[in-house]
């Protein structure tokens, strides 16, 4: 089969016209996300991810090079034929010799035994270094043509001249057409150049040998160089083959001594390769290839496709339009998770689709790896997830190049986040950058405007809101005062494919609470679109309350209802997606309509206090002096107490131990005479008032300290002890105590309630 000469000569704006639609279906699943990038003026990328209710979730990549533009492909090996690179190593060699390198991907299949040499054919700026070994060829010609070539052949042939001073071998001539390809015992006669290993010809049997000097050419497909024999010989080693010479060789066991005798050092050899086909003349570079899988637009029969191929796994594949263009199509698989690949029938299907009229799979497996120098960043990234966890090292690459030289001011414009998923009514910053005539970063211009596409969408300045049209937005950039131009893409979100709502702060989905009435909880609200994270604000989302547990006063910030020992849920939803979570409100029943009751649930909420029942709070009884030092250890945030020795009536075991030696070090609480503190007994409200303001430091609060004037408007002022007058009246200044019908009652027993009012209101000043 011959395809024809595909030429590339497509305008920009056809490409334009293409990137931003979303179809509806693909191969595998429907497409359900699409994310498109301009590299170079006439070289897109696209991302892909589609869904199939069966197989799960596949994502692809795709690069298109179109019409005549900045970038060019060429093919590399590396250093040497013999051998694997990494996709990252062999962008840095194209860069070290001055490749300015856009976009790479894998290209032939290799022979793994046998050191990575690729199993098809290698050309790299119009320089043989391999030959078709029977396989599918990809051509790019000189002229800009694209090929597919379906199993060329170039043959060498080797005419003596004669020259030998002992031997004379004039008219004898020699036929092969493997060259630097591994030597078997039985598969013929192989010829090396330098450019197959910097070592030896890597053979491991004895085999014949002759060594040729070359006097005037290079090797191509089709020409003539001019070689002298410098020596033949036999070897059980694999021989340096040195710059400057090729060596004709065969194993031993091949019995082809007959071949070697037509050769004598001191030979004048003229060496003439010639294609099969005559579009390989033309070849500026060239790879192997697997099947052919699409021709004249249609599958092939895949009948006699290999059986390993029809497994779904990661794929690599490129194919020509009628339009000229051509497409780089690499298929992530073996992650069930992430992408379950693709068979070889489906990869020969999904070119159709991509609208290939003639295409040829490359290696896929774990070589399947495409590397995206994304613009703004100087470094190509692997913007694929090899199988193997890792870049795995391969034969050839395809490598898309431009000759456009860095440097200059901004040219083109594009968004930093570009492809980012916003949900309907989200808002997101968009992070422009800059590129200059070589692709590389460049200063960002300080006006650039930008426009959405679909209608509803609003950009003010780079605050870029999502309208109701669900898809790829894409986003008119321009700087009027550099002129630079360019695209950025959002895609908008209306039906996520999760929600889950969480702890403000946590990474743990919430599925039930238990809250105090009047308590606040702040909401992160997740949402997902096949394993993408969604950037989404609260008020993008709707909120139902079932039963009476409370109220959302703003979109993420849940209230509880001031009804004790209810339940109910909060339903999160959008684009009909929703979550929920189970809502229990603990309260105390003794406090439904008491006047501290915010008070109590505020503590309680804050893990400071805790009913004397699990339903009861005991508003009215006294509170006990070692109980309210805990309360103010935890009000502290509990903080370490290395020794709990304190007081002579306080066991090490008790539960206010730590609490009460926390206290008598930070200067809280002193003990009587008899170093006693009575732990249990009744908590005046003077000694409380002092142990609150003697804890406001390490409470983190600061407060100008009151004086005995502020007692002044009390009847009872005289009443208050000296040690209690200046936490009286601080507190007083401070609007936390009010006395209880007009005195202060210094001596008299504070109540769990009225204990409430002042430690819930000291807190809450911090």
């Amino acid at each position: 089969m011959r395809t024809g000469i595909l030429k590339l000569a497509v305008a920009l704006t056809i490409v334009l016209s293409l990137l931003f639609s979303v179809t509806a279906y693909a191969v595998v699943g429907d497409i359900v996300y699409t994310n498109t990038r301009m590299i170079a003026n006439n070289l897109e990328f696209r991302n892909t991810i589609s869904w199939d209710g069966t197989l799960g979730r596949t994502e692809s990549f795709a690069l298109t090079m179109t019409g005549q533009g900045d970038a060019r492909p060429i093919i590399m090996k590396g250093e040497t034929v013999f051998g694997t690179t990494r996709i990252s190593s062999m962008i840095e060699l194209a860069e070290s010799r001055g490749k300015n390198v856009l976009a790479a991907v894998n290209a032939d299949f290799f022979f793994a035994q046998h050191g990575g040499v690729p199993m098809g054919i290698v050309i790299e700026d119009g320089v043989y270094k391999s030959s078709p070994g029977g396989r599918n060829a990809v051509v790019f010609g000189f002229n800009g043509s694209v090929d597919i070539i379906e199993a060329p052949t170039v043959w060498i042939s080797l005419f003596n001249n004669g020259g030998s001073v002992e031997h004379d071998n004039a008219g004898e001539s020699v036929s092969l057409t493997h060259f630097n390809k591994p030597r078997t015992e039985h598969g013929g006669m192989v010829m090396y150049s330098e450019a197959f290993s910097l070592v030896s010809t890597r053979t491991t049997t004895p085999g014949w040998f002759v060594r040729f000097r070359i006097l005037d050419g290079r090797p191509t497909v089709s020409g003539a160089m001019t070689l002298e024999v410098t020596e033949t010989f036999v070897s059980t080693d694999a021989p340096e083959i040195g710059e400057g010479y090729l060596i004709l060789t065969a194993a031993y066991l091949s019995n082809l001594h007959h071949e070697f005798e037509k050769f004598a050092a001191g030979d004048i050899v003229t060496m003439t390769t010639s294609p099969s086909d005559q579009r390989l003349i033309n070849a500026q570079y060239a790879t192997g290839g697997g099947y052919v899988l699409v021709s004249n637009g249609v599958k092939n029969d895949s009948e006699g496709w290999s059986d390993l191929l029809q497994i779904r796994a990661p794929r690599t594949a490129i194919g020509l339009r009628t339009d000229g263009s051509v497409i780089v199509f690499v298929m992530d698989g073996r992650r069930a998770d992430h992408s379950v690949g693709l068979t070889l029938d489906e990869l020969a299907e999904e070119m159709v689709r991509l609208g290939a009229v003639y295409a040829v799979n490359l290696d896929g497996g774990g070589s399947s790896a495409m590397s995206v120098r994304i613009p703004g960043e100087r470094d190509a990234t692997v913007v694929s997830r090899p199988s193997d966890n890792r870049e795995r090292g391969c034969a050839t690459y395809l490598l898309f190049v431009t000759d456009a030289i860095p440097g200059g001011p901004a040219r083109n414009l594009g968004i930093e986040n570009n492809g980012a998923i916003v949900l309907a009514g989200s808002t997101i910053e968009l992070r422009p950058i800059a590129t200059d005539s070589g692709y590389m970063p460049a200063a960002v211009p300080g006006d650039i405007q930008a426009m959405p596409m679909f209608p509803g969408s609003v950009i003010d300045g780079m605050l870029f809101t999502a309208g109701e049209v669900a898809g790829p937005d894409r986003i008119d950039l321009h700087s009027p005062s550099t002129g630079a131009t360019g695209l950025g893409e959002v895609f908008v979100l209306t039906r996520p494919t999760s929600i889950s709502a969480r702890l403000a702060g946590s990474t743990t989905p919430l599925t039930s609470v238990q809250m105090y009435p009047g308590e606040l909880l702040e909401l992160d609200i997740v949402a997902t679109y096949y394993r993408r994270a969604v950037t989404a604000q609260a008020h993008s989302f709707e909120f139902t309350i079932d039963g009476n547990i409370g109220e959302m006063v703003e979109p993420g910030v849940f209230q509880a209802g001031f009804a004790a020992a209810q339940r109910g849920t909060v339903s999160i939803s959008a684009g009909g997606r929703s979550t929920s979570f189970n809502v229990e409100l603990a309260g105390f029943t003794d406090m439904q309509s008491h006047w501290a009751r915010n008070h109590a649930h505020f503590l309680a909420a804050a893990g400071i206090v805790r009913g004397v029942t699990p339903s009861e709070y005991g508003p009215e009884l006294p509170m006990r002096r070692g109980d309210f030092i805990l309360m103010l250890h935890r009000a502290a945030g509990l903080p370490v107490v290395y020794d709990i020795a304190s007081f002579a009536d306080v066991p090490g075991d008790a539960y206010f131990a730590e609490a009460l030696a926390w206290a008598r070090q930070a200067g809280i609480a002193g003990g009587t005479v008899e170093n006693t503190f009575e732990p249990l007994m009744p908590l005046t409200r003077a000694s409380a008032f002092t142990f609150t303001y003697r804890a406001l430091d390490m409470l983190g609060i600061n407060v100008e300290s009151g004086t005995a004037d502020d007692l002044a408007e009390f009847p009872d002022a005289g009443d208050v002890a000296d040690f209690a007058v200046v936490p009286t009246a601080t507190l007083i200044r401070l609007g936390i105590v009010e006395g209880s019908n007009g005195l202060l009652i210094p001596d008299s027993t504070l109540t769990r309630a009225q204990m409430a009012k002042v430690l819930a209101m000291v807190i809450q000043l911090g």
